[in-house]
């Protein structure tokens, strides 16, 4: 197995504007790090990864604050169990999320195609939903490192929702008469 390499990303930043501090803090969730502690966090070391990390530095030294960048070539086999485990969790609470709502939606186009709601309205506010879904899962893939077990399952999720919708809007098309039975 290839070794895995590491950054851990360290920071302090002034208490105000606290809005400095929650944009850096959803712009390193959003990468997908895992908090060792406060202020203190690692994730694997990628190209994309590190240059989003410099422009987090740059933000932070603009606002008076400081960064620490550690460059880790290899962590312990029990450390790396550990992080690795945790990666995973986070992922599958993202995942886990995703599938809830997907089958919400799933329910939704079964619950309107048992009652006949065929309404154009109805294609509007599902696809609204749908787009939402399409944009989401993506972003839990790009902070999902280590191919959590889940990330199949979401894949195909995905196709089924987007097949039943396909199918919901025919049925809307039918029953307008725009397409024939």
């Amino acid at each position: 197995m290839a070794e895995r390499q590491w950054i851990i990303f360290s920071y302090k930043i002034p208490t105000e504007p606290s809005s400095v501090r929650v944009r850096v803090w959803r712009n390193l969730k959003t990468l997908g790090v895992h908090y060792i502690q406060q202020s203190v966090c690692i994730i694997p070391s990628r190209e994309e990864v590190k240059k989003k990390l410099r422009k987090l530095e740059l933000l932070i030294a603009e606002n008076g604050g400081e960064t620490t960048v550690l460059k880790i070539d290899k962590l312990s086999e029990q450390s790396e169990a550990l992080i690795l485990a945790e990666f995973n969790k986070e992922r599958l609470i993202e995942y886990n999320e995703f599938i809830q709502e997907a089958n919400k939606f799933r329910e939704e186009i079964a619950n309107e195609s048992k009652k006949a709601n065929f309404s154009f309205s109805e294609i509007e506010e599902n696809e609204v939903e749908l787009r939402r879904l399409k944009k989401w899962l993506p972003l839990i893939k790009s902070r999902d490192y280590f191919s959590c077990e889940l990330q199949e399952k979401t894949a195909a999720l995905f196709e089924e929702c987007s097949f039943a919708f396909e199918e919901f809007t025919n049925n809307v098309y039918k029953h307008e008469g725009i397409i024939g039975e």
